[in-house]
């Protein structure tokens, strides 16, 4: 499981009519919007990296009033703990090269 502490990203002026739609996501948590509300914080659930991206993209789609979204913390303890014993594989990241 990957929680992150998210920044999303709004066209100004959208900020109510996106915490709505963001209700009908049940992995996102919202939390506050700032001032000028066109940055909302938010947690997003999700079992790996991939449901993560798909969550994301699935957003975006579905409410065309975001402008980005910006993972500002993650938490994979769960993950690590799963790699550690074996219980899930350890991937190799998609960009970049691994160190040797």
């Amino acid at each position: 499981m990957i929680i992150t502490g998210t920044a999303i990203f709004v066209q100004p002026g959208t900020s109510e009519e996106v915490v709505e739609k963001l209700k009908s996501f049940p992995q996102v948590t919202f939390h506050v919007k700032s001032e000028s509300g066109t940055e909302l914080v938010v947690n997003l659930e999700a079992e790996d990296h991939d449901k993560l991206e798909q969550l994301c993209e699935a957003l975006k789609s579905n409410i065309p009033e975001i402008v980005e979204i910006v993972h500002l913390s993650a938490n994979f303890e769960e993950m690590v703990a799963k790699m550690e014993s074996g219980e899930q594989a350890v991937r190799k990241p998609k960009f970049g090269k691994t160190p040797d």
